[in-house]
């Protein structure tokens, strides 16, 4: 755990250096799953569960709606599998674009550079035990965004000038992953989840 904690301080606050590290890390994709990406993952779902179900969430009109343990506990795994597989996509994107703006195309790479893209979003998931704090985990997740721009030429050799124009059509591709995550999620709470009340 510690070397997770140590790695997420590296890419948040000296991410031009470490991604100069993780370009040249041994590692296979699985591993970087198993050993970092789906320890990670487990903090903002874990911080959601505590918060719907202990704090509560806001509704304006309405007041505090504490989710219970079982609908809580639904979120949160939803969460969790959503944003792996989320992930997962991202990185085969990555991969599968890296020809077409002069890239080197590697799995591994395009999953590092995926997997850790998202590590500030996943690291401040930690704040979501107070919901009221996820507009925070979303600016961490834009700052995300930036992290790709700049490991995009060390990790994946893109050339500069194809950097932005790269970075452009991941963010898109985010976006469109983020609305069938969530469309997803909609349906399966639909079915199975809580109704909130109505204002």
């Amino acid at each position: 755990m510690q070397r997770i904690i140590e790695r997420v301080k590296q890419i948040v606050f000296k991410p031009r250096e470490t991604w100069e590290v993780i370009s040249t890390e041994e590692a296979t994709v699985s591993e970087l799953f198993i050993n970092y990406l789906l320890i990670l993952a487990a903090v903002p779902a874990l911080a959601s569960f505590l918060g719907r179900w202990i704090i509560g969430i806001r509704i304006p009109f309405v007041g505090v709606y504490r989710f219970s343990f079982g609908a809580s506990l639904l979120n949160a795994v939803l969460d969790y599998i959503l944003t792996v597989a989320g992930i997962w996509v991202l990185g085969k994107i990555i991969y599968l674009l890296a020809q077409n703006f002069g890239s080197t195309r590697d799995e591994l790479r395009a999953f590092k550079l995926a997997v850790y893209t998202y590590t500030p979003y996943l690291a401040a998931g930690v704040l979501l035990i107070i919901p009221s704090l996820g507009v925070l985990v979303v600016l961490a997740g834009i700052y995300g965004l930036y992290l790709l721009y700049i490991g995009l030429p060390i990790v994946m050799n893109t050339p500069k000038e194809k950097s932005l124009a790269y970075t452009i059509v991941v963010i898109i591709a985010v976006i469109l992953i983020y609305v069938i995550v969530a469309s997803i999620a909609g349906v399966v709470l639909k079915a199975f989840g809580p109704s909130l009340p109505h204002v």
